[in-house]
């Protein structure tokens, strides 16, 4: 028949190796948790490598749009001034036609020579001696 002292011996050693398997138990259970961790690290890492590739395109691309913006804005610009250099233009050769008549009604006409004497000629004097 066991003993008390034979009794707490085979007790103390299956507590001992109940709490072994248990600690054991919590390294695996510690690893396995340590290596899922990891690994959402690696997963959060490449998603900000794309993430961060992805806002260095669309920052290329935003420049780009910025780009084409102020060229549109100049073009349109140019353009108005264009339509208003050509609308001065318009104005200016359909008044011609009035300005051609007007100039030639104030040029000043000399008198008519029919019927004048000549007495009203001098006499040239060379004075370049």
């Amino acid at each position: 028949m066991p003993t008390a002292s034979s009794l707490s011996l085979s007790t103390s050693g299956y507590v001992q190796q109940f709490r072994q398997q248990q600690a054991q138990r919590s390294a695996d259970q510690a690893r396995q948790t340590a290596q899922s961790l990891q690994s959402q690290a690696q997963t959060a890492r490449s998603e900000a490598a794309r993430a961060q590739q992805n806002a260095r395109d669309i920052e290329i691309k935003a420049g780009q749009a910025q780009s084409e913006a102020n060229r549109v804005s100049v073009n349109v610009k140019a353009a108005s001034n264009i339509e208003t250099a050509q609308a001065n233009l318009q104005t200016s050769y359909d008044r011609l036609p009035d300005q051609i008549v007007a100039a030639k009604t104030d040029t000043y006409t000399a008198p008519s020579t029919t019927g004048s004497s000549t007495a009203n000629v001098g006499t040239v004097i060379n004075t370049t001696a």
